[in-house]
């Protein structure tokens, strides 16, 4: 999850990022839109060297259309990612797929990315 942040925050500076939900900051300190949430689903791990991370990335974003647009720009910059220290590369699942927060009722689009992980060295 942060080696995603790390490869995301510096492609989009203009969209806030972070690993929680815009309603669980407290005191209504809710980040403004374009706001991303970042999440790991699970890892599936082959040993002794493959793993991947399924990675959710959900926009909040004024309208639906704002946030699909976002959702795609921000899965183009993961499939295009070469490769880093953590992660060998991004590839695409699902999305982007709009929908209503039932929370707050504000416009959502999502997608989901395995992330390929380099094998840790111990």
């Amino acid at each position: 999850m942060l080696a995603t942040l790390a490869v995301l925050r510096p492609a989009h500076p203009e969209v806030t990022f972070g690993t929680k939900t815009p309603d669980s900051f407290d005191g209504g300190d809710a980040p403004p839109t374009p706001y991303a949430m970042v999440r790991t689903d699970n890892t599936a791990m082959r040993y002794p060297v493959a793993a991947t991370s399924t990675v959710r990335v959900t926009v909040w974003a004024e309208s639906e259309a704002a946030g699909v647009a976002l959702a795609f720009r921000i899965l183009a910059t993961l499939l295009d990612y070469p490769g880093g220290p953590a992660v060998r590369s991004f590839g695409h699942y699902t999305g982007p797929l709009p929908t209503t927060d039932p929370d707050n009722g504000r416009p959502v689009a999502s997608i989901t990315v395995g992330a390929r992980l380099r094998p840790i060295s111990i």
